[in-house]
């Protein structure tokens, strides 16, 4: 669930990114973001843009920079602008949903992850933080449907006990049809358990689009995508 971190250059071969541009600038931008200084590094990759701004590293980063600053506008921006020069855009939409999850909007949150997923199943975690998206919107069949497939997709998580035990407390809830589910062996202090755990986790992390005065919520998959 930790957005993507300290990922080195070649690791991005595998996603279809392309290498940045090795520039003074950048490796510059880049040093600042691996040494933990996030507004240096924000800084820094807006002078590498100038460099290389078709460099779909540069908006990574930058974007990583901003989330870590706490500043979701501004990183949502850049991942968003960074989809117009990426080759694999998964781990922007990926990003994106991290970003809007913490915003509250959980409908553009799980747009993002399925995003993710589509253009690569392999990002599992997409389904976990779906799952956390529609439990906070309070959608219960989506949140064990999304829980269930990421157990399945990746049943080596370290998290795959305490989720199980989730998605039984979920299911005897549904199935008590709002009576007290605490009477099937199961207790609600569990999902606060679960959902702290889980989002504890989550904060340790295509055309263009320019700054505008309207609000950043106002921004939709259809606008992104077109």
């Amino acid at each position: 669930m930790l957005i993507w971190l300290l990922i080195l250059c070649s690791c991005f071969t595998n996603t279809g990114l392309l290498v940045a541009s090795e520039s003074e600038i950048y490796r510059k931008a880049l040093s600042h973001y691996q040494n933990g200084e996030f507004e240096l590094a924000a800084a820094s990759f807006d002078e590498a843009k100038r460099n290389g701004p078709r460099e779909p590293l540069i908006y990574f980063y930058q974007g990583n920079a901003y989330y870590q600053l706490g500043d979701l506008d501004n990183a949502i921006i850049t991942y968003t602008a960074g989809l117009e020069y990426a080759e694999d855009k998964s781990a922007f939409f990926y990003n994106l949903g991290n970003c809007y999850y913490l915003k509250g909007n959980y409908q553009f949150a799980t747009e993002m992850y399925d995003k993710a997923l589509s253009l690569n199943p392999a990002l599992y975690d997409s389904y976990l933080n779906a799952g956390n998206a529609f439990y906070m919107a309070g959608n219960v069949e989506k949140t064990i449907l999304r829980w269930e497939t990421y157990l399945e997709k990746y049943p080596e998580t370290p998290q795959y006990e305490k989720i199980e035990r989730a998605i039984a407390y979920l299911r005897a809830r549904m199935s008590s049809n709002g009576e007290d589910a605490s009477s099937s062996g199961f207790d609600e202090e569990l999902m606060n358990d679960v959902m702290s755990d889980l989002d504890r986790l989550l904060n340790s992390t295509e055309n263009i689009m320019e700054k505008s005065e309207k609000p950043v919520d106002d921004l939709s998959i259809e606008g992104i995508e077109r």
